[in-house]
Protein backbone atom coordinates (compact mmCIF):
# COMPACT_ATOMS: atom_id res chain seq x y z
CA UNK A 1 0.00 0.00 0.00
CA UNK A 2 2.79 2.37 0.94
CA UNK A 3 4.44 1.66 -2.41
CA UNK A 4 1.12 2.34 -4.19
CA UNK A 5 0.71 5.64 -2.35
CA UNK A 6 4.26 6.68 -3.14
CA UNK A 7 3.77 5.77 -6.81
CA UNK A 8 0.55 7.78 -7.01
CA UNK A 9 2.19 10.72 -5.28
CA UNK A 10 5.10 10.60 -7.72
CA UNK A 11 2.71 10.46 -10.68
CA UNK A 12 0.76 13.40 -9.27
CA UNK A 13 3.97 15.40 -8.85
CA UNK A 14 5.00 14.66 -12.45
CA UNK A 15 1.55 15.61 -13.70
CA UNK A 16 1.58 18.86 -11.73
CA UNK A 17 5.07 19.68 -13.01
CA UNK A 18 3.96 19.04 -16.59
CA UNK A 19 0.92 21.28 -16.11
CA UNK A 20 3.10 23.99 -14.65
CA UNK A 21 5.54 23.94 -17.56
CA UNK A 22 5.58 27.28 -19.34
CA UNK A 23 5.27 26.87 -23.12
CA UNK A 24 5.18 29.63 -25.73
CA UNK A 25 4.38 28.89 -29.37
CA UNK A 26 5.42 31.25 -32.15
CA UNK A 27 3.90 31.15 -35.64
CA UNK A 28 6.21 32.22 -38.48
CA UNK A 29 5.28 32.80 -42.10
CA UNK A 30 7.63 30.22 -43.53
CA UNK A 31 7.07 26.72 -44.88
CA UNK A 32 10.16 25.21 -43.28
CA UNK A 33 13.49 26.03 -41.68
CA UNK A 34 16.35 26.84 -44.02
CA UNK A 35 19.19 26.64 -41.52
CA UNK A 36 19.87 27.15 -37.83
CA UNK A 37 23.50 27.88 -38.62
CA UNK A 38 23.88 31.69 -38.38
CA UNK A 39 26.10 31.69 -41.46
CA UNK A 40 23.18 30.60 -43.62
CA UNK A 41 19.93 31.69 -41.95
CA UNK A 42 18.01 34.10 -44.18
CA UNK A 43 14.23 34.03 -43.74
CA UNK A 44 12.29 35.12 -40.67
CA UNK A 45 11.61 31.47 -39.83
CA UNK A 46 15.37 30.97 -39.57
CA UNK A 47 16.19 34.25 -37.87
CA UNK A 48 13.76 33.92 -34.99
CA UNK A 49 15.11 30.63 -33.57
CA UNK A 50 18.70 31.64 -34.39
CA UNK A 51 18.29 34.74 -32.21
CA UNK A 52 17.10 32.60 -29.30
CA UNK A 53 19.88 30.02 -29.75
CA UNK A 54 22.92 32.27 -30.16
CA UNK A 55 24.48 35.35 -28.59
CA UNK A 56 26.25 38.34 -30.10
CA UNK A 57 29.07 40.38 -28.60
CA UNK A 58 26.91 43.50 -28.33
CA UNK A 59 23.52 44.57 -29.59
CA UNK A 60 20.83 47.23 -29.31
CA UNK A 61 19.05 47.54 -26.00
CA UNK A 62 16.12 45.13 -25.73
CA UNK A 63 13.23 46.09 -27.98
CA UNK A 64 15.04 48.99 -29.67
CA UNK A 65 16.99 49.72 -32.85
CA UNK A 66 19.38 52.11 -31.12
CA UNK A 67 22.83 51.50 -32.60
CA UNK A 68 24.61 54.36 -30.85
CA UNK A 69 27.93 52.90 -29.72
CA UNK A 70 27.65 54.25 -26.18
CA UNK A 71 24.12 52.85 -25.81
CA UNK A 72 24.83 49.28 -26.86
CA UNK A 73 23.90 46.37 -24.61
CA UNK A 74 26.55 43.76 -23.89
CA UNK A 75 25.88 40.08 -24.32
CA UNK A 76 29.04 38.01 -24.62
CA UNK A 77 31.06 41.19 -24.15
CA UNK A 78 31.03 43.03 -20.83
CA UNK A 79 33.21 45.89 -22.13
CA UNK A 80 33.90 47.30 -25.60
CA UNK A 81 35.99 50.11 -27.02
CA UNK A 82 36.43 51.77 -30.41
CA UNK A 83 39.78 53.34 -31.30
CA UNK A 84 39.71 57.14 -31.90
CA UNK A 85 40.54 56.56 -35.58
CA UNK A 86 37.73 53.96 -35.88
CA UNK A 87 40.17 51.39 -37.28
CA UNK A 88 39.95 48.88 -34.44
CA UNK A 89 37.54 47.57 -31.81
CA UNK A 90 38.34 45.74 -28.57
CA UNK A 91 35.87 43.48 -26.77
CA UNK A 92 36.32 42.01 -23.29
CA UNK A 93 34.28 38.83 -22.86
CA UNK A 94 32.30 37.80 -19.82
CA UNK A 95 33.93 34.96 -17.96
CA UNK A 96 32.04 31.71 -17.46
CA UNK A 97 29.52 32.00 -20.32
CA UNK A 98 28.67 28.45 -21.38
CA UNK A 99 27.90 26.76 -24.67
CA UNK A 100 24.90 24.47 -24.84
CA UNK A 101 25.23 20.68 -24.55
CA UNK A 102 28.42 20.75 -22.52
CA UNK A 103 30.69 22.31 -25.12
CA UNK A 104 32.41 24.39 -22.47
CA UNK A 105 33.11 28.09 -22.02
CA UNK A 106 32.82 30.78 -24.68
CA UNK A 107 36.29 32.20 -25.33
CA UNK A 108 38.06 34.65 -27.60
CA UNK A 109 39.09 31.71 -29.78
CA UNK A 110 35.42 31.06 -30.60
CA UNK A 111 34.93 34.71 -31.55
CA UNK A 112 38.00 34.69 -33.82
CA UNK A 113 36.89 31.39 -35.36
CA UNK A 114 33.40 32.77 -36.05
CA UNK A 115 34.68 35.91 -37.76
CA UNK A 116 37.14 33.97 -39.91
CA UNK A 117 34.45 31.46 -40.81
CA UNK A 118 31.95 34.17 -41.77
CA UNK A 119 34.39 36.09 -43.95
CA UNK A 120 35.85 33.03 -45.70
CA UNK A 121 34.40 32.81 -49.26
CA UNK A 122 34.56 29.02 -48.98
CA UNK A 123 31.94 29.18 -46.23
CA UNK A 124 29.53 30.82 -48.65
CA UNK A 125 27.68 32.91 -46.07
CA UNK A 126 25.30 35.59 -47.32
CA UNK A 127 26.88 37.87 -44.71
CA UNK A 128 30.48 37.43 -45.81
CA UNK A 129 30.76 40.94 -47.27
CA UNK A 130 30.07 42.44 -43.84
CA UNK A 131 33.48 41.22 -42.66
CA UNK A 132 35.60 42.04 -45.71
CA UNK A 133 37.18 45.14 -44.10
CA UNK A 134 38.85 43.09 -41.36
CA UNK A 135 42.63 42.88 -41.52
CA UNK A 136 43.11 40.74 -38.44
CA UNK A 137 41.42 39.34 -35.36
CA UNK A 138 43.75 39.27 -32.36
CA UNK A 139 43.18 37.24 -29.19
CA UNK A 140 45.85 38.31 -26.67
CA UNK A 141 44.16 36.24 -23.98
CA UNK A 142 41.19 33.96 -23.37
CA UNK A 143 38.74 36.82 -22.88
CA UNK A 144 39.98 39.63 -25.14
CA UNK A 145 39.28 40.13 -28.84
CA UNK A 146 40.71 42.92 -30.98
CA UNK A 147 39.32 43.44 -34.49
CA UNK A 148 41.54 45.49 -36.78
CA UNK A 149 40.13 47.06 -39.97
CA UNK A 150 41.83 48.06 -43.20
CA UNK A 151 40.38 51.56 -42.96
CA UNK A 152 38.29 53.67 -40.62
CA UNK A 153 34.69 52.58 -40.21
CA UNK A 154 32.90 53.99 -37.16
CA UNK A 155 29.83 51.86 -37.88
CA UNK A 156 31.57 48.56 -38.57
CA UNK A 157 30.04 46.96 -35.50
CA UNK A 158 26.53 47.93 -36.57
CA UNK A 159 26.35 45.84 -39.71
CA UNK A 160 28.87 43.08 -38.93
CA UNK A 161 28.28 42.24 -35.27
CA UNK A 162 24.58 42.86 -34.71
CA UNK A 163 21.73 40.35 -34.32
CA UNK A 164 20.31 39.09 -37.65
CA UNK A 165 23.31 40.06 -39.75
CA UNK A 166 25.92 37.40 -39.20
CA UNK A 167 27.20 38.56 -35.81
CA UNK A 168 26.20 35.45 -33.85
CA UNK A 169 29.19 33.78 -32.20
CA UNK A 170 29.59 30.07 -32.90
CA UNK A 171 31.54 27.36 -31.01
CA UNK A 172 34.65 26.23 -32.86
CA UNK A 173 34.53 22.71 -31.39
CA UNK A 174 30.87 22.05 -32.30
CA UNK A 175 31.14 23.47 -35.82
CA UNK A 176 34.26 21.44 -36.57
CA UNK A 177 32.82 18.26 -35.04
CA UNK A 178 29.39 18.46 -36.64
CA UNK A 179 30.30 19.88 -40.05
CA UNK A 180 27.23 20.07 -42.34
CA UNK A 181 25.06 18.63 -39.54
CA UNK A 182 25.50 21.91 -37.63
CA UNK A 183 22.83 23.52 -39.84
CA UNK A 184 20.09 21.45 -38.23
CA UNK A 185 21.86 20.48 -35.01
CA UNK A 186 22.82 23.89 -33.59
CA UNK A 187 24.90 24.70 -30.53
CA UNK A 188 24.84 28.24 -29.19
CA UNK A 189 25.13 30.18 -25.95
CA UNK A 190 21.74 31.93 -26.04
CA UNK A 191 18.85 31.69 -23.58
CA UNK A 192 17.32 28.66 -25.33
CA UNK A 193 18.94 25.45 -26.54
CA UNK A 194 17.94 23.14 -29.36
CA UNK A 195 15.69 20.12 -28.63
CA UNK A 196 14.19 18.90 -31.91
CA UNK A 197 13.12 19.73 -35.44
CA UNK A 198 10.16 18.36 -37.39
CA UNK A 199 10.35 19.17 -41.10
CA UNK A 200 7.68 21.69 -42.17
CA UNK A 201 6.19 21.51 -38.67
CA UNK A 202 8.25 23.11 -35.93
CA UNK A 203 11.52 23.67 -34.09
CA UNK A 204 11.46 23.03 -30.34
CA UNK A 205 13.79 24.87 -27.97
CA UNK A 206 14.10 24.69 -24.18
CA UNK A 207 15.33 27.13 -21.57
CA UNK A 208 19.09 26.91 -21.06
CA UNK A 209 19.63 26.54 -17.34
CA UNK A 210 23.24 27.82 -17.55
CA UNK A 211 22.42 30.98 -19.50
CA UNK A 212 24.62 33.81 -18.22
CA UNK A 213 21.65 36.05 -17.32
CA UNK A 214 19.83 33.21 -15.56
CA UNK A 215 17.44 30.54 -16.81
CA UNK A 216 14.53 32.05 -18.83
CA UNK A 217 11.04 31.97 -17.33
CA UNK A 218 9.67 30.24 -20.42
CA UNK A 219 10.48 26.53 -20.23
CA UNK A 220 9.75 25.57 -23.84
CA UNK A 221 9.69 27.62 -27.01
CA UNK A 222 8.10 26.11 -30.12
CA UNK A 223 8.60 27.84 -33.47
CA UNK A 224 5.72 26.72 -35.70
CA UNK A 225 5.88 26.89 -39.50
CA UNK A 226 2.56 28.41 -40.59
CA UNK A 227 3.04 29.96 -44.05
CA UNK A 228 -0.67 30.44 -44.78
CA UNK A 229 -2.14 33.63 -43.34
CA UNK A 230 -5.52 32.02 -42.60
CA UNK A 231 -3.97 29.13 -40.65
CA UNK A 232 -1.60 31.40 -38.74
CA UNK A 233 -4.39 33.85 -37.89
CA UNK A 234 -6.76 31.09 -36.76
CA UNK A 235 -4.10 29.54 -34.53
CA UNK A 236 -3.51 32.94 -32.91
CA UNK A 237 -7.20 33.75 -32.43
CA UNK A 238 -7.81 30.32 -30.87
CA UNK A 239 -4.85 30.78 -28.53
CA UNK A 240 -2.86 27.88 -29.94
CA UNK A 241 0.06 30.25 -30.57
CA UNK A 242 0.89 33.32 -28.49
CA UNK A 243 3.11 35.24 -30.92
CA UNK A 244 2.83 35.41 -34.70
CA UNK A 245 4.44 37.06 -37.64
CA UNK A 246 1.96 39.47 -39.21
CA UNK A 247 0.70 39.53 -42.76
CA UNK A 248 1.51 42.48 -44.98
CA UNK A 249 -1.85 42.48 -46.69
CA UNK A 250 -4.33 45.38 -46.86
CA UNK A 251 -6.88 45.27 -44.04
CA UNK A 252 -5.30 42.39 -42.13
CA UNK A 253 -4.23 44.40 -39.07
CA UNK A 254 -7.73 45.85 -38.61
CA UNK A 255 -9.25 42.40 -39.03
CA UNK A 256 -7.06 40.75 -36.38
CA UNK A 257 -7.83 43.54 -33.92
CA UNK A 258 -11.55 42.84 -34.24
CA UNK A 259 -11.08 39.13 -33.74
CA UNK A 260 -8.71 39.42 -30.78
CA UNK A 261 -9.11 42.68 -28.84
CA UNK A 262 -6.18 41.86 -26.53
CA UNK A 263 -3.69 41.73 -29.41
CA UNK A 264 -0.53 43.81 -29.00
CA UNK A 265 1.01 44.97 -32.27
CA UNK A 266 4.80 44.81 -32.23
CA UNK A 267 5.55 47.16 -35.12
CA UNK A 268 9.25 47.79 -35.59
CA UNK A 269 10.27 51.19 -36.97
CA UNK A 270 12.07 52.35 -38.97
CA UNK A 271 10.84 49.54 -41.14
CA UNK A 272 12.43 47.09 -43.51
CA UNK A 273 14.25 48.10 -46.69
CA UNK A 274 12.10 47.11 -49.66
CA UNK A 275 13.24 47.38 -53.26
CA UNK A 276 12.48 46.29 -56.80
CA UNK A 277 15.90 45.38 -58.21
CA UNK A 278 16.38 45.31 -61.99
CA UNK A 279 18.72 42.62 -63.31
CA UNK A 280 20.60 44.83 -65.75
CA UNK A 281 22.20 41.83 -67.45
CA UNK A 282 18.78 40.92 -68.90
CA UNK A 283 17.02 42.56 -71.83
CA UNK A 284 15.21 44.92 -71.92
CA UNK A 285 16.33 45.97 -68.44
CA UNK A 286 19.80 46.71 -69.77
CA UNK A 287 18.28 49.88 -71.29
CA UNK A 288 18.10 52.77 -68.79
CA UNK A 289 15.06 54.14 -70.63
CA UNK A 290 13.16 50.95 -69.84
CA UNK A 291 14.22 51.06 -66.20
CA UNK A 292 13.13 54.70 -65.93
CA UNK A 293 9.83 53.88 -67.64
CA UNK A 294 9.13 51.21 -65.02
CA UNK A 295 10.12 53.56 -62.19
CA UNK A 296 7.89 56.35 -63.49
CA UNK A 297 4.93 53.97 -63.73
CA UNK A 298 5.04 53.23 -59.98
CA UNK A 299 3.19 55.45 -57.51
CA UNK A 300 4.10 54.95 -53.84
CA UNK A 301 0.82 56.56 -52.78
CA UNK A 302 -0.92 53.33 -53.83
CA UNK A 303 0.77 51.56 -50.87
CA UNK A 304 -0.13 54.39 -48.50
CA UNK A 305 -3.79 54.13 -49.58
CA UNK A 306 -3.78 50.36 -49.10
CA UNK A 307 -1.84 50.10 -45.83
CA UNK A 308 -2.20 53.52 -44.17
CA UNK A 309 0.35 54.43 -41.50
CA UNK A 310 1.79 50.93 -41.65
CA UNK A 311 3.96 52.02 -44.62
CA UNK A 312 6.01 55.13 -45.38
CA UNK A 313 7.35 56.29 -48.78
CA UNK A 314 11.05 55.73 -49.50
CA UNK A 315 13.15 58.19 -51.48
CA UNK A 316 16.66 56.69 -51.38
CA UNK A 317 18.22 53.26 -51.03
CA UNK A 318 17.16 53.11 -47.36
CA UNK A 319 13.92 54.02 -45.59
CA UNK A 320 13.38 57.44 -44.06
CA UNK A 321 14.68 57.30 -40.49
CA UNK A 322 17.79 55.29 -41.33
CA UNK A 323 21.07 57.05 -40.62
CA UNK A 324 22.01 58.92 -43.81
CA UNK A 325 18.71 58.32 -45.65
CA UNK A 326 17.36 60.64 -48.33
CA UNK A 327 14.31 62.79 -47.62
CA UNK A 328 11.91 64.06 -50.26
CA UNK A 329 13.52 67.51 -49.98
CA UNK A 330 16.85 65.98 -51.11
CA UNK A 331 15.49 65.02 -54.54
CA UNK A 332 16.22 67.23 -57.59
CA UNK A 333 13.37 68.38 -59.84
CA UNK A 334 14.44 66.06 -62.67
CA UNK A 335 14.62 62.98 -60.45
CA UNK A 336 14.03 59.95 -62.75
CA UNK A 337 12.10 57.93 -60.16
CA UNK A 338 9.19 60.38 -59.83
CA UNK A 339 5.74 59.06 -60.80
CA UNK A 340 4.85 60.17 -64.35
CA UNK A 341 2.95 57.56 -66.43
CA UNK A 342 2.88 59.78 -69.54
CA UNK A 343 6.67 60.07 -69.42
CA UNK A 344 6.81 56.31 -68.85
CA UNK A 345 4.98 55.56 -72.09
CA UNK A 346 7.15 58.02 -74.00
CA UNK A 347 10.33 56.36 -72.73
CA UNK A 348 9.06 52.90 -73.70
CA UNK A 349 8.38 54.15 -77.23
CA UNK A 350 11.85 55.68 -77.46
CA UNK A 351 13.34 52.36 -76.34
CA UNK A 352 11.51 50.51 -79.13
CA UNK A 353 8.50 49.29 -77.16
CA UNK A 354 5.60 51.55 -78.21
CA UNK A 355 3.15 48.77 -77.29
CA UNK A 356 5.02 47.73 -74.15
CA UNK A 357 6.46 44.27 -73.51
CA UNK A 358 6.04 41.18 -71.33
CA UNK A 359 8.63 39.86 -68.88
CA UNK A 360 8.73 36.73 -66.71
CA UNK A 361 9.28 37.15 -62.97
CA UNK A 362 9.11 34.65 -60.13
CA UNK A 363 8.14 35.64 -56.61
CA UNK A 364 8.02 34.13 -53.11
CA UNK A 365 4.81 32.60 -51.83
CA UNK A 366 4.96 34.82 -48.72
CA UNK A 367 2.00 37.18 -48.57
CA UNK A 368 4.00 40.38 -48.41
CA UNK A 369 6.14 39.45 -51.40
CA UNK A 370 3.16 38.44 -53.53
CA UNK A 371 1.25 41.55 -52.50
CA UNK A 372 4.17 43.82 -53.43
CA UNK A 373 4.51 42.33 -56.88
CA UNK A 374 0.76 42.31 -57.50
CA UNK A 375 0.61 46.05 -56.74
CA UNK A 376 3.57 46.63 -59.07
CA UNK A 377 2.07 44.37 -61.74
CA UNK A 378 -1.18 46.34 -61.81
CA UNK A 379 0.60 49.69 -62.10
CA UNK A 380 2.93 48.52 -64.87
CA UNK A 381 0.00 47.06 -66.79
CA UNK A 382 -1.34 50.59 -67.25
CA UNK A 383 1.72 51.59 -69.27
CA UNK A 384 1.90 48.37 -71.29
CA UNK A 385 4.39 46.32 -69.27
CA UNK A 386 3.09 42.83 -68.50
CA UNK A 387 4.64 40.93 -65.60
CA UNK A 388 4.14 37.17 -65.91
CA UNK A 389 4.31 35.98 -62.30
CA UNK A 390 5.35 32.53 -61.12
CA UNK A 391 5.03 31.78 -57.39
CA UNK A 392 7.67 29.63 -55.64
CA UNK A 393 8.26 28.65 -52.03
CA UNK A 394 10.18 31.16 -49.92
CA UNK A 395 13.36 29.12 -49.48
CA UNK A 396 13.60 28.43 -53.22
CA UNK A 397 13.03 32.11 -53.91
CA UNK A 398 15.98 33.13 -51.75
CA UNK A 399 18.19 30.44 -53.22
CA UNK A 400 17.32 31.19 -56.84
CA UNK A 401 17.64 34.97 -56.70
CA UNK A 402 21.12 34.44 -55.26
CA UNK A 403 21.84 32.26 -58.29
CA UNK A 404 20.95 35.28 -60.46
CA UNK A 405 17.93 33.55 -62.02
CA UNK A 406 15.33 36.33 -61.76
CA UNK A 407 14.80 39.31 -64.05
CA UNK A 408 13.40 41.60 -61.36
CA UNK A 409 13.83 40.91 -57.66
CA UNK A 410 11.44 42.11 -54.99
CA UNK A 411 13.41 42.00 -51.77
CA UNK A 412 12.76 42.95 -48.18
CA UNK A 413 15.68 43.24 -45.81
CA UNK A 414 15.78 44.06 -42.13
CA UNK A 415 19.18 45.73 -42.38
CA UNK A 416 20.30 47.74 -39.35
CA UNK A 417 18.93 51.30 -39.68
CA UNK A 418 22.05 52.55 -41.42
CA UNK A 419 22.24 53.58 -45.07
CA UNK A 420 25.79 52.24 -45.09
CA UNK A 421 24.55 48.71 -44.42
CA UNK A 422 22.06 48.90 -47.29
CA UNK A 423 24.71 50.24 -49.68
CA UNK A 424 27.09 47.46 -48.67
CA UNK A 425 24.52 44.74 -49.20
CA UNK A 426 22.86 45.90 -52.43
CA UNK A 427 25.12 48.31 -54.34
CA UNK A 428 28.79 47.47 -53.76
CA UNK A 429 30.35 45.77 -56.79
CA UNK A 430 31.80 43.13 -54.48
CA UNK A 431 28.27 42.27 -53.35
CA UNK A 432 27.00 41.33 -56.83
CA UNK A 433 25.26 37.95 -56.83
CA UNK A 434 27.52 35.23 -58.11
CA UNK A 435 30.63 36.75 -56.57
CA UNK A 436 32.32 35.07 -53.57
CA UNK A 437 30.70 37.42 -51.04
CA UNK A 438 27.28 36.01 -51.98
CA UNK A 439 25.52 39.23 -51.03
CA UNK A 440 22.44 40.89 -52.52
CA UNK A 441 23.44 43.17 -55.39
CA UNK A 442 20.80 41.68 -57.69
CA UNK A 443 21.05 44.52 -60.24
CA UNK A 444 24.80 44.07 -60.96
CA UNK A 445 25.32 47.76 -60.24
CA UNK A 446 29.05 48.46 -60.05
CA UNK A 447 29.90 46.22 -62.98
CA UNK A 448 27.05 47.58 -65.12
CA UNK A 449 25.67 51.14 -65.42
CA UNK A 450 28.05 52.88 -63.06
CA UNK A 451 30.21 52.29 -60.03
CA UNK A 452 30.14 54.15 -56.72
CA UNK A 453 32.57 51.97 -54.75
CA UNK A 454 35.12 54.75 -54.23
CA UNK A 455 32.50 57.27 -53.11
CA UNK A 456 30.97 54.71 -50.75
CA UNK A 457 34.34 54.01 -49.16
CA UNK A 458 34.91 57.74 -48.71
CA UNK A 459 31.56 58.02 -46.93
CA UNK A 460 32.12 54.94 -44.78
CA UNK A 461 35.53 56.08 -43.59
CA UNK A 462 34.54 59.66 -42.80
CA UNK A 463 34.65 60.19 -39.05
CA UNK A 464 32.98 63.63 -39.01
CA UNK A 465 29.24 63.03 -38.64
CA UNK A 466 27.99 65.96 -40.77
CA UNK A 467 30.37 65.19 -43.62
CA UNK A 468 29.51 61.49 -43.50
CA UNK A 469 25.76 62.12 -43.81
CA UNK A 470 26.34 64.47 -46.76
CA UNK A 471 28.46 61.85 -48.51
CA UNK A 472 25.91 59.12 -47.90
CA UNK A 473 23.25 61.26 -49.55
CA UNK A 474 25.54 62.09 -52.45
CA UNK A 475 26.30 58.43 -53.17
CA UNK A 476 22.60 57.53 -53.19
CA UNK A 477 21.82 60.26 -55.69
CA UNK A 478 24.63 59.01 -57.93
CA UNK A 479 23.52 55.38 -57.76
CA UNK A 480 19.82 55.94 -58.28
CA UNK A 481 20.45 58.16 -61.32
CA UNK A 482 21.30 54.87 -63.06
CA UNK A 483 18.09 53.25 -61.74
CA UNK A 484 19.48 49.84 -60.79
CA UNK A 485 16.50 49.52 -58.46
CA UNK A 486 13.28 51.23 -57.49
CA UNK A 487 13.00 51.90 -53.71
CA UNK A 488 9.63 50.60 -52.58
CA UNK A 489 7.73 51.96 -49.54
CA UNK A 490 9.02 50.74 -46.20
CA UNK A 491 6.79 48.48 -44.10
CA UNK A 492 7.01 48.45 -40.34
CA UNK A 493 8.03 44.98 -39.21
CA UNK A 494 4.80 43.28 -38.22
CA UNK A 495 4.54 40.85 -35.34
CA UNK A 496 1.88 40.58 -32.69
CA UNK A 497 1.38 38.83 -29.40
CA UNK A 498 -1.47 38.03 -27.04
CA UNK A 499 -1.26 40.64 -24.30
CA UNK A 500 -3.14 38.39 -21.87
CA UNK A 501 -0.83 35.41 -22.16
CA UNK A 502 2.63 36.75 -23.05
CA UNK A 503 4.83 39.60 -21.80
CA UNK A 504 8.29 40.41 -23.19
CA UNK A 505 9.54 42.28 -20.14
CA UNK A 506 10.20 45.52 -22.07
CA UNK A 507 8.47 47.68 -24.71
CA UNK A 508 9.00 46.57 -28.31
CA UNK A 509 9.82 49.10 -31.01
CA UNK A 510 12.17 46.96 -33.06
CA UNK A 511 12.17 43.92 -35.31
CA UNK A 512 11.44 40.63 -33.52
CA UNK A 513 14.68 39.09 -34.74
CA UNK A 514 16.84 41.61 -32.88
CA UNK A 515 16.12 40.53 -29.29
CA UNK A 516 15.62 37.34 -27.31
CA UNK A 517 12.76 36.08 -25.16
CA UNK A 518 15.14 35.61 -22.23
CA UNK A 519 13.07 37.98 -20.08
CA UNK A 520 9.64 36.96 -21.43
CA UNK A 521 6.90 35.37 -19.30
CA UNK A 522 3.88 33.22 -20.06
CA UNK A 523 1.14 34.97 -18.09
CA UNK A 524 -1.58 32.32 -18.19
CA UNK A 525 -2.29 28.84 -19.63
Amino acid sequence: MNMFIRTCAAMLMLSTAAMAESVVRVGVSQRDIGSMDPAFGIGNGDEFPIRQLYSVLVGPKNGTSDLTFANLQGELAEKWEMAPDAKSFVFTLRKGVQWHRGYGEVTSDDVAFTIQRMRDPKTGSAYGANFREIVSVETPDRYTVKIVLAQANPFFYAFALMPRFGGYIQPRKAVEELGEKFRHNPVGSGPFEYVSYESKQKVVLRAFDKYWEGKPKIDTLEVMFLPETAARTLAFVKGDVQLIEGATVPGWLASIKKQKPDVVFDLGRPGATWGLHFNMTRKPLDDIRVREAIARAIDQNVWVSAFGDFVTPTFGVSPVGYYGSLDKSDLPADWPLLFDPAKSKKLLAEAGYPNGFAIDVFISEREEYKTELLIIQEQLRKVGVQLNMRVVDHTSYHNDIRRDLNTMVVYASGQPPLTQAVLNAFYKSSAIVGKPTRNMNFSHYGDIAGNADALMEQAFQEIDDTKRVALLKKVQLEILRQIPAYPLPSHASSWMHDGKTLAFGFPVKAYMGTFTLAKASRLSP
